[in-house]
C-alpha cells in the first residue's frame, strides 16, 4: 500500500480535502496561529552547519495559542538538554495533511511534525508520504524505542507491516465526579458503577431538571462513538486492510446504547442542554461546564486534570471514577489514537528527526524533558511507557499532582485487553467522518441504529474499492 505521489494523486488529494483533526484530546486550542504558517522555499538538503554543531529542524504542528506556547517550551527544554539538533516549532493550525502533501510534492518537507491521530499517518503512508521510522532509525536504536514503548501503542504506530508514527502520548479514559453533587442525590462518590447500564442509572439520580422539565444539571453522558465502542469489543475494519466492518455487531450495540439512551431522555432536551454551553467548553478555564456545577460528572481524558488545576473553586471536590464497560462484555476494551511523531518524505534530515522523536517519546535521552510534556500540560494525556510511573520526578509531579492518575486513567490505557485505533486504512479520515454523522443521527433520532451503520459500511467499503482502483499495488 505504499506509491509514490504522483501529481494526479497528489491534486485529488488536495481536491478531496480532509476533516479538521480531532484536537480536544490533545490540548489544542482554536484561534489565531502563534506563528506564520510554513514556506514553501525551504532547503530541501539538510542544513550546512559546522562539524559538529546542532542541526536545526523545523517541526510542524497544528497547536495554536496557549498550546502552541505548551509545545514551544517542551520543545525548549529538549534543546537545552542536548547539543545534537536544535527543534524549531512551526504552527500549521488547519490542513496539515494537505501542506503535508504539498510540501513532499515540491520537495519542502519539514524535518518531522507532530500530528493528532495515527490515522493521519495512516493516509499519508498510503500516499507514500512518509519515512519508516524502522528504516530511519540504526537498529539497535529502534530496539530501544520498541522496547520501551508499550506493545499496543507501537501496533498503532505501524501501517502495512512498517512503523510510521511514534505516540508522545496516548489517549486514555475516566470518569471525573463532583463528589458533593453525589452524595446530595444518594450516590455513593465511593463505589463506581461496575457496568455501562449501572452508570446510566447514577447519571439519571444525578441530572437535575428545572419546573419546566429543562435538564438544569446533567448527571452525566458521553457520545464518543469510538471509546464506546471499543468498550463493547467492536471493530472497524480487517486485519487485510480492504475491508471495512462498520455494521459488526458489538459496533451496533454500542450505537444502540447510546441511541436509548437519548431516546428515553429525549434528544430535544439534551440538544437544549448542550446549546446552553456554548462558549463554556473544557478548556474555558473558570466557564468549565464541570467546575461551574452543571454537570454532576464528566466523562474525558486526563487533560481534564490542567483545567482543574488551575480554576478548581476552593469548595470544589472531585473524584475519578473508571468508565465502565457493558455486562455483555467479557474483555476490557479501550480506544486511543495517539498524538505523536511522524517523517515526512524527502525530510531535510530525518537523522536528527529521529534524534528528537527517540527522546520526546521517553524512549533515550534526559527522561526530565520528557516528564516537562505532562507537567506544562498537567497530566494531559497517558506516557507510551508504563515504566515512567517509577521515575522519580514523573511519580512526584505527574502521578502526585493528579489523583486518580494512575489508578483509573493508566490503568485504562495499559491494563486493558484489546485496543481500537483509527481505522488502518487510506480511507481512515472519511471513514470516521461518516461514522460521525450518522451516530449524530441516531442520537437524534433522525435514523435507525442498523440503517445508519448498514449506510456507513456501503459507504466507506465504495470509498475504500474506489481507493485502490486508484492506487493499484505495484
Amino acid at each position: 500500500m505504499k506509491h509514490p505521489i504522483s501529481r494526479r494523486v497528489f491534486l485529488r488529494t488536495l481536491a478531496a480535502g480532509s476533516a479538521a483533526a480531532t484536537l480536544a484530546a490533545c490540548g489544542a486550542q482554536t484561534g489565531s496561529p502563534a506563528t506564520t504558517e510554513p514556506a514553501t522555499t525551504a532547503a530541501t538538503t539538510a542544513p550546512a552547519v559546522a562539524s559538529g554543531a546542532a542541526v536545526p529542524i523545523e517541526i510542524w504542528t497544528g497547536w495554536t495559542e496557549q498550546a502552541a506556547t505548551n509545545i514551544e517550551t517542551i520543545l525548549a527544554g529538549y534543546n537545552a538538554s542536548q547539543d545534537k539538533v536544535v527543534a524549531k516549532h512551526v504552527v500549521v493550525p488547519e490542513a496539515m495533511n494537505q501542506k503535508l502533501l504539498a510540501a513532499v510534492s515540491a520537495g519542502t518537507p519539514p524535518a518531522a511534525a507532530i500530528v493528532f491521530g495515527a490515522g493521519t499517518a495512516y493516509q499519508l503512508a498510503a500516499q507514500g508520504a512518509l519515512l519508516p521510522l524502522d528504516e530511519i532509525g540504526q537498529p539497535d536504536q529502534v530496539a530501544t524505542l520498541k522496547s520501551w514503548m508499550a506493545p499496543p501503542l507501537w501496533d498503532l504506530g505501524t501501517y502495512d507491516g512498517k512503523y510510521y508514527f511514534a505516540s508522545m502520548w496516548n489517549q486514555c479514559w475516566g470518569m471525573f465526579v463532583n463528589t458533593d453533587m453525589a452524595q446530595a442525590a444518594g450516590v455513593d462518590p465511593n463505589a463506581p458503577p461496575k457496568t455501562l447500564e449501572e452508570l446510566g442509572e447514577v447519571w439519571d439520580k444525578l441530572t437535575v431538571n428545572d419546573a419546566n422539565g429543562n435538564i438544569s444539571v446533567l448527571g452525566g453522558d458521553f457520545t464518543d462513538q469510538n471509546v464506546l465502542t471499543a468498550r463493547f469489543l467492536g471493530q472497524y475494519a480487517e486485519a487485510d486492510g480492504k475491508t471495512t466492518t462498520a455494521n459488526h455487531p458489538n459496533n451496533l450495540k454500542a450505537l444502540e446504547w447510546i441511541s436509548e439512551r437519548w431516546k428515553r431522555i429525549g434528544p430535544d432536551k439534551l440538544q437544549d442542554f448542550y446549546a446552553s454551553l456554548q462558549n463554556r467548553g473544557e478548556r474555558s478555564a473558570g466557564q468549565d461546564p464541570f467546575l461551574s456545577r452543571l454537570r454532576a460528572t464528566y466523562v474525558t481524558g486526563p487533560w481534564h486534570f490542567d483545567t482543574i488545576t488551575k480554576f478548581k473553586p476552593a469548595d470544589f471536590n472531585y473524584t475519578v471514577w473508571p468508565l465502565p464497560s457493558p455486562a455483555s462484555a467479557d474483555k476490557r476494551g479501550t480506544y486511543t489514537y495517539g498524538d505523536g511523531w511522524i517523517i515526512p518524505k524527502g525530510s531535510p534530515a530525518p537523522e536528527a528527526a529521529w534524534q528528537i522523536l527517540s527522546a520526546m517519546t521517553g524512549a533515550t535521552g534526559n527522561r526530565d524533558v520528557y516528564t516537562s510534556l505532562f507537567t506544562t500540560w498537567q497530566c494531559v494525556n497517558g506516557p507510551v511507557s508504563r515504566e515512567m510511573v517509577t521515575y522519580p520526578a514523573f511519580k512526584a509531579n505527574v502521578i502526585g499532582k493528579c489523583p486518580g492518575y494512575e489508578e483509573v486513567f493508566l490503568s485504562d490505557l495499559f491494563d486493558a485487553d484489546t485496543y481500537l485505533y483509527p481505522p488502518k486504512l487510506p480511507t481512515s479520515a472519511s471513514y470516521s467522518d461518516v461514522m460521525s454523522a450518522e451516530w449524530e443521527k441516531v442520537r437524534l433520532g433522525q435514523k435507525a441504529p442498523q440503517e445508519a451503520l448498514d449506510f456507513v459500511q456501503e459507504t466507506a467499503q465504495k470509498e475504500l474499492n474506489d481507493w485502490y482502483a486508484q492506487n493499484p499495488t505495484t
